[in-house]
């Protein structure tokens, strides 16, 4: 796995040291967004050198903030370092009056179409911040982990992959998905917030998915010869599954971890990675 150590500090400092200026396309100023769909806002942090730079676009979890992410040195140093921006878009609020946010990963009627959204806020921040518009990639964690799946299974062309960190879809499940969809799924494995077989959750209104019945939907959208992976191995911290006897253009994986409800250490390393091998045929 490649070590993004290198330039860290320096990639932070360039992104984050930045003043707050009125115009999107800082870390510390809004960028907005509006369409059809409704409105957003998204923040933004560049490596050094001349673009067009690739780009993670990172989903906060329920109740996160854009700011918060954008500003989490653990969570955007090593992408950074690696010579990829971060672009962090905004949830709806929860509720009126708040500021944390939440996806509409369930596609509720009456809420934001953020399938729409997250399209247009890459296609926003390809042309004003000069970034790779055909190198990126979704990621999310927790609830925005949920909204990476749902993107994924809806629009899979809007992003070159997806990255899943703790999320599932909902139940109930759709009966299929589009492809084909590059997607690494990351779970720790005593998660007792998503755990891996899903749970009911506001009372017993809603209930997550099964982990292994949403990569059942991915393996047919991408026309696997099998359902059982045909490589294992083992990526530091990380036991990987992967399929690889599938359609071109597709990708699927599920890396495993010692631990909880959390981003883990060497994520990044691993998405950026995976990526890079899923998509070096186009390259």
């Amino acid at each position: 796995m490649r070590r993004f150590a290198i330039g860290l500090a320096a990639a932070l400092a360039f992104a984050l040291a930045a003043p707050a200026a009125s115009a999107c396309g800082t870390p510390e100023t809004d960028c907005a967004v509006a369409g059809d769909w409704g409105e957003g806002t998204y923040r933004i942090a560049r490596p050094e050198g001349p673009g067009p730079h690739p780009a993670v676009l990172f989903l906060h979890g329920w109740g996160g903030r854009a700011e918060a992410s954008i500003a989490n040195a653990g969570l955007i140093g090593p992408l950074l370092a690696a010579g990829w921006a971060v672009v962090a878009p905004q949830g709806e609020p929860r509720r009126e009056g708040e500021r944390g946010g939440r996806w509409n990963s369930r596609n509720d009627a009456g809420a934001r179409d953020d399938v729409a959204f997250l399209s247009a806020v890459a296609a926003h921040a390809a042309e004003t911040a000069g970034l790779d518009r055909g190198r990126m990639l979704l990621a999310g964690f927790s609830g925005g982990g949920m909204m990476a799946w749902r993107q994924a299974c809806d629009a899979p062309e809007s992003f070159r992959a997806y990255v899943s960190v703790a999320g599932l879809l909902w139940r109930p499940l759709p009966e299929a998905c589009a492809g084909p969809v590059r997607l690494l799924h990351v779970h720790g494995w005593s998660d007792p917030v998503v755990p891996m077989e899903g749970r009911s959750v506001a009372g017993g209104r809603l209930t997550q998915g099964d982990l292994f019945e949403g990569l059942d939907l991915l393996r047919r959208a991408n026309g696997c010869a099998r359902d059982d992976p045909d490589a294992y191995g083992a990526e530091g911290a990380f036991l990987l599954r992967r399929w690889t006897d599938c359609a071109p253009g597709s990708a699927l994986a599920l890396a495993l971890f010692d631990g909880g409800h959390r981003m883990p250490q060497g994520w990044a390393a691993l998405a950026l990675d995976w990526a890079a091998e899923a998509t070096a045929a186009e390259r």
